[in-house]
């Protein structure tokens, strides 16, 4: 079994240091699963992924997941090598081409903003809702759909998680400890309140079939639009990476918690979407009333009030934690990004105090808020919100997969070495990256030709990509976009990062 060199540890200013050996591998797993916020996908996501393939998406969660997963255990490796918190961003850059690790950086970056602008809408949605069902007399039905009120109370969400982010990482860690846990106890307790229900002999109002677990009984074209959403299912375990600067055994504990909460999130969004299909019919899914709003109709099928605002609770403290853990990867990478001389510098100010990247982390809220400002002013808000997740999901797939790629090519020298570090560091990757990009480049064909606005989001990231990453090599003076690339090889029995070729 081949031995892992020291990490690879770039100069760093000291007034450019994060808060070091802060997190252990448990703080660091609440992250990660925190950051996919499953009771947040599910509500925002499930029904949209119904509507591609019906009682099928369990199996759309399963495929999703394979290609994931094998992202996640590039992650692991290329951590091990390179704890850097830009993670994917500086992996590529360092080890397949900066100007491809720059471009992967801003697609993520994209990534973040856009979702940081989403989830607020989401977040404020549902405490207006659970604020009327608690106090009516107070709050009323209209005052609780007004989507300025909505987006004020999603407003005032972020900037609470805002300065909690910039206040520091113990902190935020800790609330997020308080936040998983009532999203997994309340989500988890009515999946299983739903299977014990039929177990017991309550007639289901979907009998299980194999083809619920059968990606073959759908078609090609609906099966990559729900995979394109079952990435966004899964997205954001890899936050743990980002805050690898930040924890203890900086080079092992965040690729371990990436894999692990993998496997946490497929158990509970298999144990919920089976659940849900079982208690909700199909017309229901496909009600358009029940598009954002589809876990609270399904605590309902179970539980009357007050019992059923517990799921409106546990969606609000999904939203508000992936909120929090998505400022988090966006601060981080910016850091790194500002770091290298390839960002704005201002997002390499670290507090003094605190040790955290605070102005970048004000910035990216800001530009979330901008966002949000946007959508208030489209007449269909759902739509957009839709189109909005649709993208994330691609946008996802287009950094997932050239890290998974990077990873390959990193290791290409080494893989040979045993069977263990070419199926690991070489073949699963490969595959991964190559399967994410390929679905990412299908779901923007297809949206090319059916209905090119929802494809816009996408094609205006790219395409401001370019001239961005223009003025980064124009305005650049520390020589990363010249840095040699390095790749991985063996030297006395241990893996080490050995310069290749030097990039013009």
């Amino acid at each position: 079994m081949a031995t892992v060199a020291e990490p690879i540890v770039h100069e760093r200013r000291v007034e450019s240091q994060l808060k070091t050996n802060t997190l252990n591998l448990f703080d660091t797993t609440v992250i990660a699963t925190s950051s996919v916020a499953p009771a947040y996908s599910l509500a925002a996501s499930v029904a949209l992924v119904f509507a591609f393939v019906g009682l099928a998406s369990p199996a759309a969660i399963l495929v999703s997941f394979i290609p994931v997963l094998f992202i996640a255990i590039a992650y692991y490796y290329l951590n091990r090598m390179d704890p850097n918190c830009g993670a994917s961003y500086s992996w590529v850059s360092r080890t397949l081409n900066p100007y491809i690790g720059w471009f992967s950086g801003w697609v993520q970056l994209a990534a973040n903003v856009l979702f940081c602008a989403s989830a607020p809408i989401v977040a404020g949605a549902y405490t207006m809702q659970l604020l009327n069902s608690v106090f009516p007399g107070q709050i009323s039905a209209d005052a609780a759909g007004n989507k300025y009120w909505i987006a004020g109370v999603g407003a005032a969400w972020l900037a609470l998680v805002t300065f909690m982010v910039v206040r520091g990482i113990r902190i935020t860690a800790n609330f997020q400890w308080i936040l998983v846990a009532i999203e997994y106890l309340i989500v988890l307790g009515f999946a299983l309140a739903a299977i014990i229900k039929v177990i017991g002999g309550q007639h289901a109002t979907n009998a299980v079939a194999s083809s619920w677990f059968n990606p073959g009984s759908v078609g090609f074209g609906a099966l990559a639009s729900s995979l394109a959403l079952g990435v966004f299912f899964f997205w954001g375990w890899d936050t743990a990476a980002n805050v690898n600067e930040e924890s203890k055994a900086a080079d092992e504990n965040p690729g371990r918690a990436g894999i692990i909460s993998m496997f946490i999130l497929l158990f509970i969004f298999l144990i919920a979407a089976i659940a849900m299909q079982l208690v909700i019919s199909q017309d229901a899914f496909a009600d358009p009333n029940n598009s954002t709003n589809i876990l609270y109709y399904f605590a309902q099928q179970l539980a009357s009030s007050p019992l059923t605002y517990l799921m409106i609770l546990a969606v609000v403290s999904s939203t508000v934690a992936t909120m929090q853990t998505t400022l988090l990867p966006s601060s981080r990478l910016s850091f790194s990004m500002a770091r290298d001389g390839v960002f704005p510098k201002a997002f390499a100010t670290v507090h003094r105090s605190w040790l955290t990247p605070w102005v970048g982390t004000i910035i990216t809220a800001v530009f979330a808020l901008v966002v949000i400002v946007v959508t208030l002013l489209s007449d269909s808000v759902s739509t957009v919100f839709a189109n909005l997740i649709l993208n994330i999901g691609v946008l996802v797939a287009v950094y997932y997969g050239v890290t998974g790629i990077a990873c390959t090519w990193a290791f290409r020298k080494v893989l040979a070495s045993g069977a263990k570090m070419f199926i690991f560091a070489g073949l699963l990757p490969f595959i991964g990256g190559v399967a994410l990009l390929a679905l990412s480049g299908f779901i923007e064909y297809q949206s090319w030709t059916t209905d090119i606005t929802t494809a816009m989001p996408v094609l205006v990231t790219m395409a401001l990509g370019i001239p961005l990453l223009i003025l980064a090599v124009v305005t650049n003076r520390s020589g990363f976009f010249r840095q040699k690339t390095v790749s991985y090889v063996m030297v006395d029995g241990r893996l080490t990062a050995a310069p290749t070729a030097s990039v013009s």
